[in-house]
């Protein structure tokens, strides 16, 4: 035997699709917060554990010199320029402003190496103002995120997004600086 079920009116039709729309805004709410809480909680770690792949690279570029392949290390301290966004860890910014004071005091150190004291590293100069600018446009940022002035935050990213093509732009003219007083050192 079949039993009567009540035809739905379009009163509960109406009411039921409410009820939906309100329950998955409510549950799309609470995700949103429940997300921007784990990331205020460990977004800082993300950004540490990246930065320490950086420095892994770096470290591999010293063992890389210290065995004489001086090259091949220019190739991984270009490489090892940390120029992601630091978003929620400030204190990270010093660490990251001496890296790569650091890193541009390796690729000069082996640029004298292999040019034998003869380098002109016009782009280390370049490179040195660019990562200066960098970081005042990271202090910047967390400046403005202080004050809640989030609607300009985005100018600052975009600013950082700049910043990032010209500095590897920069590493790379670095690079081919030092290739090239290796080149003339070995053939003139």
């Amino acid at each position: 035997m079949v039993a009567n079920t009540p035809a739905s009116t379009p009163l509960d039709v109406a009411l039921s699709v409410i009820l939906l729309t309100l329950g998955v805004t409510i549950a799309g709410y609470l995700a949103f917060w429940l997300l921007s809480a784990l990331s205020s909680a460990f977004g800082g770690v993300f950004e540490q554990s990246r930065f320490r792949r950086y420095r892994t690279r770096c470290d591999r570029g010293d063992a890389l010199f210290e065995k004489g392949e001086l090259l091949d290390a220019v190739a991984l301290f270009a490489e090892a320029f940390f120029l992601k966004p630091v978003r929620r860890d400030s204190a990270l910014l010093s660490a990251i402003a001496n890296y790569h004071t650091g890193l541009l005091s390796r690729l000069l150190t082996v640029a004298d190496e292999l040019g034998k004291g003869r380098a002109r590293l016009h782009s280390l100069v370049d490179t040195d103002r660019l990562l200066a600018e960098r970081l005042e446009w990271q202090l910047e940022y967390f400046r403005l995120a202080q004050r809640g002035e989030f609607h300009r935050l985005r100018e600052v990213e975009q600013r950082l997004r700049d910043n990032e093509t010209r500095v590897r732009a920069a590493v790379r003219r670095l690079v081919e600086e030092i290739r090239s007083a290796e080149e003339r050192v070995v053939y003139h």
